[in-house]
């Protein structure tokens, strides 16, 4: 009985000083991100306005319909910007190895830039716009972080960041022309969606200093695309087909924070 309550005592007393070894920390950080997205070539096309145009439909009578797609010439995707901030509780099982719970506001998306050759129906003049269109993500992201510690004030930051869109917008310029789109989560894209971070963390006291870089695997996009259509011969009108595309983001974010206790 002495014996086993010996071994009671020295387990406890382990696990007392493997809980007074283990720091709990929780904290506020913000900065800023640079977000792009690796979208299909489908997408590189205008929908700042519709553009009219003369049809022929079976009734041998000429008639007009709406086109809001014209190819964007010369298009580059390019990275856009965005706030983030958030907070975190750290649990560190050792000096060197901790893990790091996260719940922030982010964005991702791009910016496509390019030149629009739009031709006037009324004496077929073309026209050549400068183009460029805006698309941001808002999200509520969550992130799982393993911390490794190497030396005392760095740490090496890897895990996973699921995250939730909670409203998409896509802006765009045509010259003149400027049009304001919000696109449904059940039909137009994803909201759902995962990546893999990593990065370094430098601390001084208690603040520090971030920079990661985040993948995520979904394509978000589901669009519907102009160039893939079918004449319906019964009806005489055109369809579109809806078509997932190419469209996973990345972010390089940079943040500041503060570790309160």
């Amino acid at each position: 009985m002495k014996k086993k309550l010996a071994f009671i005592i020295l387990l406890m007393t382990v696990f007392s000083m493997t809980l007074s070894a283990q720091i709990k920390r929780y904290g506020l950080f913000f900065g800023g991100s640079i977000n792009t997205m690796n979208i299909d070539k489908s997408l590189y096309y205008d929908d700042s306005e519709p553009n009219t145009v003369m049809g022929y439909n079976h009734n041998t009578q000429d008639t007009t319909y709406t086109v809001s797609y014209l190819p964007v010439d010369g298009a580059s995707v390019k990275p856009n910007g965005s706030v983030l901030f958030g907070g975190f509780f750290e649990y560190m099982t050792s000096d060197m190895v901790g893990l790091q719970f996260e719940l922030l506001y982010n964005q991702y998306g791009y910016k496509l830039k390019g030149t629009v050759d739009q031709k006037n129906i009324a004496d077929d003049e073309v026209m050549t716009y400068n183009y460029e269109s805006n698309l941001k993500m808002s999200n509520i992201t969550a992130a799982i972080l393993v911390r490794i510690h190497p030396i005392k004030y760095l740490s090496v930051d890897l895990g996973v960041q699921p995250s939730y869109c909670f409203r998409m917008t896509k802006e765009t310029h045509k010259g003149p022309f400027h049009k304001n789109h919000v696109y449904d989560s059940k039909t137009e894209y994803s909201p759902l969606n995962v990546g893999a971070t990593g990065g370094f963390t430098a601390y001084w006291g208690d603040v520090f200093f971030s920079a990661r870089y985040t993948l995520c695997f979904v394509d978000v996009l589901q669009h519907k695309t102009p160039y893939n259509y079918k004449e319906d011969d019964s009806a005489g009108v055109i369809k579109y087909y809806y078509n997932d595309v190419k469209s996973k983001t990345s972010s390089v974010q940079l943040t500041v924070g503060y570790r309160i206790r």
